[in-house]
């Protein structure tokens, strides 16, 4: 039997709605019945976002593995989706098995995997990474557009405004952002993005994999999108951004400068709301009012 966190449960009806309390209640049985169809035995839960539990496994098939559970079909569907695309690509997860009506998928175990949020790195080791990510998507792939990203990213950062200073400005800020965004997402090439490309879903594997990426919320559109955290990561001055932004245009093949530092400036203020309180998010917020 797995003990669900309080807080977890919380975290998912919060995402979810009060349905999610029923799923979480039923969750023992949805692990078992996966742990049969798939030959796993659960062995404890691993560290997951506000749509998912995620448990690590022993599986008679790969040795170990990682089941990952949502109340939201679509959410795993759209996962599925994404890593189907990417199947093969080194520095992403590998996709073992999946029933998105169910909520499920089984992904690969990574050895000793790192969080490279917790590790030192370069932008210049990371761009093995970006550049593998870059595929163009299957026909007939269903998968949202970066538009329809963007929306519920801006969204989302309107709520989390609430809580900031009232700042009379940031309205204004935030509409901003949102429309140069959404104009950078309506144009550019069509390609497969992860949607969510941060240190914080990238893992540093033993063995040699190198940096892997995990956790997409895929979508249609301009891949430039998924450099932006890696050119602002940290950043708190203009000229560093500037720096950063030359290196990735330079080694990350079919990068247009000027559309990656579009997308930096349209961003800058969700950064900024996502971080009020230290100075990356102050620098952000600063640098998206001049």
């Amino acid at each position: 039997m797995i003990k669900l966190p309080d807080s977890s449960r919380a975290r998912l009806v919060l995402r979810f709605g009060d349905a999610a309390a029923a799923w979480c209640d039923e969750l023992d049985a949805l692990i078992a019945e996966f742990a049969g169809a798939w030959g796993l035995r659960p062995l404890d839960l691993l560290p997951a976002g506000s749509n998912s539990v995620v448990l690590r496994c022993e599986s008679a098939e790969h040795g170990h593995a990682v089941l990952k559970l949502t109340p939201d079909p679509e959410v795993a569907r759209q996962e599925a989706v994404a890593l189907r695309g990417w199947a093969g690509v080194r520095h992403v997860v590998d996709l073992l098995e999946a029933e998105p009506e169910r909520g499920a998928v089984l992904l690969e175990w990574l050895p000793a995997p790192e969080p490279l949020a917790d590790a030192e790195w370069s932008l210049e080791e990371v761009v093995p990474l970006l550049t593998a990510v870059r595929v163009a998507p299957t026909d007939g792939v269903e998968l949202p557009t970066l538009a329809e990203r963007v929306e519920f990213l801006f969204d989302l950062m309107d709520v989390r405004a609430r809580k900031m200073p009232p700042y009379d400005f940031l309205p204004g800020l935030l509409a901003n952002g949102r429309a140069a965004c959404r104009e950078l997402a309506e144009s550019g090439t069509l390609g497969l993005v992860h949607g969510d490309l941060h240190a914080g879903n990238v893992v540093r594997a033993a063995d040699g994999r190198g940096l892997v990426a995990i956790d997409p919320r895929p979508s249609l559109g301009d891949q430039t999108m998924d450099l932006v955290d890696w050119a602002l990561d940290g950043v708190t001055d203009e000229k560093t951004a500037r720096r950063h932004v030359d290196l990735l245009s330079d080694h990350v093949p079919g990068v247009d400068r000027d559309r990656l530092w579009a997308w930096c400036r349209g961003m800058a203020v969700a950064i900024a709301v996502s971080r009020p309180d230290d100075p990356w998010g102050k620098f952000m917020l600063e640098w998206a009012r001049r």
